[in-house]
């Protein structure tokens, strides 16, 4: 099975995308993703909520907005008073993904964000969540994707 997809190939499969108007941006650097990456942020993509997603070498962001004074940079930071966003850390050497910020002013959208990330989640991969300010909301998402072997 194909674990890396290069930059044409990662190209063409966003172009639908990008065309309907939700946007992807894959900084420069980055030649090749791990195709879970890919699949993670087309499906991001695919919410109605999210209209920016931009991938780096170690991290996946996606929003409803992204900063005016920089653009291609998605707006997920925690208490941000519109923004829904999330963004993750991740590592293809050690298949995990971090959620490092998570916002939505929109109950269950929030939800929404993270089963797009976890659905057909690769069993090789952990999830994880290293500061959980969230009172309540990851012990729910744990439990819903008991299935999964978080990393505390």
């Amino acid at each position: 099975m194909k674990k890396w997809i290069e930059r044409k190939e990662f190209e063409k499969e966003f172009a639908p995308l990008n065309k309907s108007g939700t946007q992807i941006w894959v900084i420069t650097r980055v030649k090749k993703l791990p195709i879970e990456i890919v699949n993670m942020a087309i499906r991001l993509a695919n919410l109605d909520l999210i209209n920016f997603v931009r991938i780096c070498d170690e991290t996946l962001s996606a929003s409803s907005e992204n900063y005016t004074k920089r653009p291609k940079v998605p707006i997920t930071y925690m208490n941000h008073e519109t923004a829904i966003g999330i963004q993750i850390l991740y590592s293809a050497k050690y298949k995990t993904i971090d959620f490092y910020d998570i916002n939505s002013p929109i109950k269950g959208n929030g939800s929404k964000m993270v089963d797009a990330l976890l659905e057909d989640f690769p069993k090789d991969w952990q999830p994880a969540v290293v500061m959980d300010w969230s009172n309540g909301f990851w012990d729910k998402m744990k439990e819903k994707y008991k299935n999964l072997e978080w990393i505390m």
